[in-house]
């Protein structure tokens, strides 16, 4: 008799037929996909925009465009969450093109579920600090230190080696660096 490894063992090894199982609208991969990818796609919304409901719509509608759009979606060896996570980065899009100009400090940073602990006078000085960030320094912090990413997943997401990624941390942290001191100078 031959042994059958559980589905979501299986899918984590090979995500090239879950790819092609999600077509199919398998219920037990997209349950799997939502369970292990929610959460870091709520994150990454909640950083970006300072408000959980809006972090809650885009990590929903995340899920909702990627059904819609999976039988489009060409497997190229990325692991699945780039193709989400560029799905997210879309609709954060959207909403500051919609809203304007996003300013860290109109969130509800102050919200209990906030998972970044943003109470804290730093923790605004630092979402604000990202905001006056180049986009692409901003994006790689957030993914590597709030989001807690490896390295690896995060080139993989931005489309970069990991050696540009790396490269691109260090600007963007010297970067942060430079916006936090210049900060703290003109509260001096």
């Amino acid at each position: 008799m031959e042994h059958i490894i559980p589905f979501p063992q299986a899918i984590q090894h090979d995500e090239k037929e879950a790819v092609r199982l999600a077509g199919a609208l398998d219920r037990t991969v997209w349950t799997h996909w939502h369970d292990s990818y929610y959460p870091v796609l709520y994150r990454y919304a909640y950083v970006r925009l300072g408000n959980a409901t809006d972090a809650e719509d885009v990590a929903s509608q995340v899920f909702l465009e990627a059904i819609e759009g999976i039988n489009r979606y060409q497997y190229r060896g990325q692991p699945i969450l780039a193709w989400f996570y560029g799905i997210a980065r879309n609709l954060v899009s959207r909403r500051y093109r919609l809203r304007g100009r996003y300013a860290p400090l109109d969130g509800d940073y102050e919200d209990t579920l906030n998972p970044f602990e943003a109470g804290s006078e730093d923790r605004i000085a630092i979402y604000a600090a990202l905001d006056e960030l180049k986009p692409e320094h901003s994006e790689v912090l957030i993914l590597r230190f709030l989001l807690d990413l490896p390295l690896r997943e995060v080139a993989s997401m931005i489309g970069k080696t990991e050696q540009a990624t790396y490269s691109l941390q260090v600007r963007a942290l010297i970067a942060m660096r430079a916006r936090l001191d210049d900060d703290v100078r003109s509260a001096a």
